[in-house]
């Protein structure tokens, strides 16, 4: 084979550039309950699952948050944010996926973030963009865990070691390769450690056949 099976891609910082909406989200909320919060202080909660990150806020605000109430609040911000300014489609996220179209390459978005968002990402897409869709609510063990991975590819009829995984998180890396998948790592709010050893890529916009024939023979050859 000298074409994966399956490419699975990561959403926020990978496929569309929503984490600025996710920062807009976070200063509102904190705005709207009188604590500050600052751009940038959220920018290691870029991968992790929002109960994890509604811990680490907890933490960094000194302010005991609902949990429940604050992911919903979120998530309805960046809904709403989507809903009305469109969806800022990354460089090359939707030229990659007409190349899997293409070349017969299955697809999946797997993201930690909920299907309430996560849908109307998906909504605005080109009809078809993604096979398979895997929300962070509709797993058990979310990311840094393989089992997103692990359910999409399954979802999928593929195995994961027949899978490309695109991510731009530490904890969305190491899900990747945790799950098998050949790994890639983009720049992120949050960037990748070298020690984790995913494959490192500037931007989608790299990607063309001839690169993915060139990355799958290196991976079937010594993976």
């Amino acid at each position: 084979m000298t074409l994966p099976a399956a490419i699975l891609f990561d959403m926020d910082g990978t496929f569309v550039d929503t984490e600025k909406y996710w920062q807009a989200a976070e200063i509102h909320y904190f705005q709207s309950i009188g604590v500050p919060w600052e751009a940038g202080m959220g920018d290691e909660l870029a991968g992790r699952s929002l109960v994890e990150s509604i811990g680490i806020m907890s933490a960094k605000s000194g302010v005991d948050l609902d949990v429940d109430h604050t992911v919903t609040t979120l998530v309805d911000s960046v809904h709403d944010m989507v809903v009305e300014n469109g969806v800022p489609w990354l460089p090359g996220s939707l030229e990659l996926v007409d190349l899997c179209r293409t070349t017969g390459i299955s697809t999946a978005l797997v993201t930690s973030s909920y299907r309430k968002f996560a849908q109307a990402v998906v909504d605005r897409a080109p009809t078809d963009t993604f096979d398979v869709v895997i929300a962070g609510d509709e797993v058990t063990h979310p990311k840094p865990d393989p089992e997103p991975y692990l359910k999409a590819a399954h979802a999928l009829g593929v195995p994961p070691s027949q899978c490309i995984v695109f991510e731009d998180s530490p904890s969305g890396v190491q899900a990747g390769i945790a799950a098998g998948a050949l790994t890639f790592a983009l720049p992120g709010f949050n960037p990748v450690p070298d020690s984790l050893g995913a494959k490192k890529i500037e931007s989608l916009t790299h990607v063309d056949e001839q690169w993915l024939r060139n990355a799958w023979t290196q991976w079937s050859t010594t993976g």
